[in-house]
């Protein structure tokens, strides 16, 4: 009993994917009010209370659940491609960079290493988590068109236009073309690719500090 080790070995990237599928299922079941809630209220700026009011009186508790269905193919596609192509970019970093594995600074192991290949070791980190952010966006970007038109639009019961995420994808493909599925993916990109060059990689060197703070 007790805390054990992580293993030595790294997971089978097809683990990794499955591990993101599960999270994602259980960012969809229990988060989703919240998101619908946020999504409600910028996209059609009104306050937090407002935008709880509106959705409350127009549709009840079942306006909190637009997309919802949809929210599980969304989410769990979306974290197994994030988390899978973050891993298989790093090995892959590392298989060019140095034969050694993809350790974070902070674990002792960067006291061997050049200024050099420390620095290389920190961009294909940076590199590896800004092109996962991308990869994971790119795999739902048409699902998250659909579903913030469904969720922010600001007409509540039988009127609605995007009562579904079929009905939205036909709707918005019959009257504005496939390009209105990529739009906004520009600016996505320049979000999601900055954030992730960060995220991630301090998400890694910072295992080995909690790690040490756990009992043997």
């Amino acid at each position: 009993a007790g805390w054990a080790p992580p293993p030595t070995e790294p997971l089978p990237l097809q683990d990794i994917f499955g591990c993101g599928v599960f999270s994602g299922f259980c960012i969809a079941a229990v988060l989703h009010p919240l998101w619908v809630l946020k999504t409600h209220q910028q996209a059609n700026r009104l306050v937090v209370s407002e935008a709880a009011t509106r959705l409350w009186q127009g549709e009840g508790l079942r306006g909190f659940f637009r997309g919802y269905v949809s929210g599980f193919v969304r989410f769990p596609i979306a974290l197994g491609v994030f988390f899978a192509s973050w891993e298989a970019l790093k090995r892959l970093a590392d298989q060019r960079s140095s034969s050694r594995p993809s350790t974070p600074p902070s674990s002792g192991l960067a006291a061997g290493r050049s200024p050099a290949d420390l620095a290389l070791w920190m961009a294909g980190q940076a590199g590896s988590g800004a092109l996962a952010g991308v990869l994971c966006w790119t795999s739902i970007f048409p699902l998250d068109v659909v579903q913030s038109r469904m969720i922010g639009e600001p007409i509540y019961g039988a009127g609605r236009v995007y009562p579904s995420a079929m009905v939205a994808f036909r709707h918005i493909y019959k009257t504005e073309g496939l390009g209105a599925f990529a739009r906004g993916y520009s600016a996505v990109l320049l979000r999601s690719g900055p954030v992730n060059a960060v995220l991630l990689p301090a998400h890694d060197c910072a295992h080995p500090l909690v790690d040490a703070l756990l009992p043997p």
